[in-house]
């Protein structure tokens, strides 16, 4: 059977990059927004595409954390997309401070400003009657923070210097989305979710 040429097939736990850090999944993709006029013979007109880049992967405790509760935690940034037609360049500009939470006792790599609180349940009887329901409290912030594995967050930045040599040449990656799951006794999981210029270079 004949292979695509663009295609390769290959084990993920020997992927160079990740390899060693507790990654589970991580998804790079890229997409351009192209309009096809009706003239003849027609136009096609198109800009820079726009990437994106999603990680979940393990986030084990330190032997400072004992938590017996499940948690979870998350911050979502906000970023204002322009585009300069002299320059064929896009940029994206922070709006606001970001958008934090947490509910229940979260790990010690997690800090935020809390602003608002209330409380939080979540109950099913699909296991049974007898099924337990967990009942917490709900904090609304900013300031978000985390210096946990694999990639420590701080002021919409997150430490991902590793993906560096499978980015096009010069991309940046910003941050949209974060979150920080325990449910016990599992190991905690982190999900980051980047969006960068793809400038038509190869990735990898």
């Amino acid at each position: 059977m004949a292979i695509d040429s663009d295609c390769s097939c290959n084990i993920a736990a020997m992927f160079p990059e990740v390899g060693g850090l507790g990654i589970i999944s991580a998804t790079l993709k890229a997409n351009t927004d192209i309009i096809i006029t009706n003239d003849e013979p027609p136009m096609i007109l198109y800009g820079p595409s726009i990437g994106s880049l999603s990680v979940t992967a393990y986030a084990p405790l330190d032997g400072t954390d004992i938590l017996t509760c499940p948690a979870r935690a998350g911050v979502s940034y906000e970023w204002v997309r322009k585009y300069d037609c002299d320059e064929d360049e896009i940029y994206f500009i922070s709006r606001g401070k970001d958008k934090a939470f947490r509910e229940g006792p979260v790990t010690t790599d997690i800090t935020l400003t809390e602003v608002l609180e209330y409380g939080s349940w979540s109950a099913s009887a699909t296991g049974g009657p007898t099924t337990v329901y967990l009942m917490s409290t709900h904090f609304d912030g900013y300031e978000f923070s985390y210096t946990g594995d694999p990639f420590p967050i701080a002021d919409r930045t997150a430490t991902t210097s590793i993906f560096d040599n499978i980015l096009p040449t010069d991309s940046k990656l910003y941050l949209n989305n974060f979150s920080w799951e325990y449910t016990p006794p599992k190991i905690p999981m982190v999900s980051y979710s980047f969006i960068f210029v793809y400038n038509g270079e190869s990735i990898i």
